[in-house]
């Protein structure tokens, strides 16, 4: 019995223990980890968690940040509208690579469908508007967009600008919905038997983090103060 009862412990180990060895190797095998979402060059500092995001810029706005002795400044680079429809508290818009689109229907979170012509922002326009809005080019910056793709365009720009220490919100405001292990299936965070935005990983709706339809002045994006 003693001896059967091993032979089970044994084998149970080899069942438990073997995929967690093959990920282990895998993973020793290749280290190079995606440098953002889309796996698209990084030069900016690093990445952040929408998460990590908030609870240092926006939790605890009153505090300054321990390592850098400044407080960080989240840029939230989506158009116009998807700002309005919802950003995070004390995040400075301004657009990037357009400021609006026409589109035939527009979604509760200012998302854009069929959309048609689009107002343009340059490169140069971005680095200005944010040295106006963050002249100390060491403050922390923390880029958000929807899903983590123009953020990171505009997190190399700003680095190439000399801001030294941006990061980008991986997941983005809205994110995108979370998949199973192998990238197949998605998955029903919510478990209410359907696909929604509510079972994307962003900021706004499965990390349910606070966020403001308050407009300020001080924040908005004044070239097209009248688009908001």
């Amino acid at each position: 019995m003693k001896q059967n009862t091993l032979m089970f412990v044994t084998c149970l180990a080899g069942i438990t223990l073997g995929p967690l060895l093959g990920v282990a190797q895998a993973l020793a095998a290749d280290t190079e980890l995606p440098a953002n979402r889309y796996d698209l060059p990084r030069n900016y500092h690093s990445e952040i968690s929408a998460a990590a995001a908030y609870i240092s810029a926006v939790a605890h706005e009153d505090e300054r940040d321990d390592e850098h002795g400044m407080h960080p400044v989240i840029i939230d680079v989506r158009s116009i509208p998807e700002y309005a429809a919802g950003h995070p508290k004390g995040a400075y818009n301004i657009p990037y690579p357009f400021i609006y689109q026409e589109c035939a229907t527009r979604a509760p979170d200012g998302a854009c469908s069929g959309g048609g012509a689009k107002i343009a922002q340059d490169d140069a326009t971005l680095v200005s508007a944010v040295m106006a809005a963050v002249p100390d080019l060491n403050t922390p910056i923390y880029t958000l967009c929807r899903t983590g793709h123009r953020s990171v365009l505009a997190a190399n720009i700003l680095t190439a600008a000399g801001y030294t220490h941006v990061r980008n919100i991986w997941q983005g405001f809205v994110g995108q919905t979370k998949v199973d292990f192998y990238g197949n299936a998605p998955l029903d965070l919510n478990h209410d038997g359907q696909i929604t935005d509510a079972d994307k990983d962003g900021w706004r709706y499965y990390q349910g983090l606070p966020y403001s339809k308050r407009l300020s002045a001080r924040l908005i994006y004044q070239p097209y103060a009248y688009l908001y």
